[in-house]
């Protein structure tokens, strides 16, 4: 097939076309600077700005699926929510302008819903079980992508926690200007508050054919194993926490998708493959 990947040169994109290459499709990559896609066979690179809707719908015109892998960055600010809400509604109407067959877009976390039937930033458990579920090494690769020094700091007292006997391995922070950064966080998560609307620009949409997939709340780099489980519009849970998965392997689930579309006009979300998830775990998310 011949499948354009937008955002190509961020953490998803790359990772979905080197999954698609892999597999024999013709892929465009798609990049506001696509000279950073190292050249291969089978990519052709394409440098698009999806805020130029005129140019951006011709760019991806005449492919069998459209991805888009697009984020805006991993700052705070109005400008933040702005540019993923937007992104949603440029992509959709560039995908039905240039006569598209199927869209993939990627969102976020924080538009999964869950049991209680609210999602990530309603629910009570917010932030401080999503954070305090979080693996010093989830933590550290936080640090990593954002520069954030907190997220260091985050993941020594987390070992700490854990390495005290008879203590809860998610207990709250015993450091006070540790809880005051998550509940920063919590207060200006304005990329998770654009995902929620860019949901809502295609829930009830049938004029096109779309999917929307959201990673779950783990998301880090990590092996390619293969293997996954899928769930439909609830965050993916392992027992009582939340579920994660690597970006090679929510690669390998969105590429599946591209083949075989199974999501059409769904929400939905891939996770590490486990053997035994039960839901009647999960009461403390109830």
């Amino acid at each position: 097939m011949k499948i354009a990947v937008v955002g190509a040169t961020g953490m998803i994109g790359s990772a979905v076309t080197d999954e698609l290459l892999g597999r024999g499709h013709h892929v465009t990559g798609i990049a506001r600077n696509s000279d950073a896609l190292k050249l291969r066979e089978s990519l052709t690179r394409r440098s698009a700005n999806l805020f130029d809707y005129d140019t951006f719908a011709e760019t991806i015109r005449g492919h069998d699926v459209v991805i888009c892998a697009f984020s805006p960055g991993h700052g705070m600010g109005p400008q933040v929510y702005k540019g993923v809400v937007e992104a949603g509604w440029r992509i959709k109407r560039a995908f039905k302008r240039a006569g598209g067959d199927y869209l993939i877009n990627v969102g976020g976390a924080s538009s999964l819903w869950n049991a209680r039937g609210t999602q990530m930033f309603e629910v009570p458990l917010w932030p401080q079980w999503y954070f305090n579920t979080a693996s010093p090494e989830h933590l550290r690769y936080l640090h990593g992508v954002t520069g954030a020094a907190p997220f260091e700091a985050l993941a020594i007292s987390r070992e700490r926690i854990r390495a005290t006997a008879g203590a809860d391995p998610h207990a709250d922070w015993p450091e006070q200007e540790l809880r005051n950064f998550i509940a920063k966080i919590a207060a200006n998560h304005d990329i998770g508050e654009g995902g929620r609307a860019q949901l809502e620009l295609f829930e009830h949409d049938r004029s096109c054919d779309w999917s929307f997939v959201s990673p779950p709340w783990f998301l880090r780099a990590g092996p390619r194993t293969g293997a996954y489980r899928t769930q439909v519009r609830e965050l993916p849970l392992e027992g009582d926490v939340p579920a994660g998965i690597s970006v090679a392997d929510l690669a390998v689930a969105i590429a599946d998708e591209a083949e075989h579309r199974k999501f059409v006009h769904a929400h939905w979300s891939a996770a590490r493959d486990i053997a035994v998830t039960s839901r009647a775990t999960i009461s403390v998310y109830r």
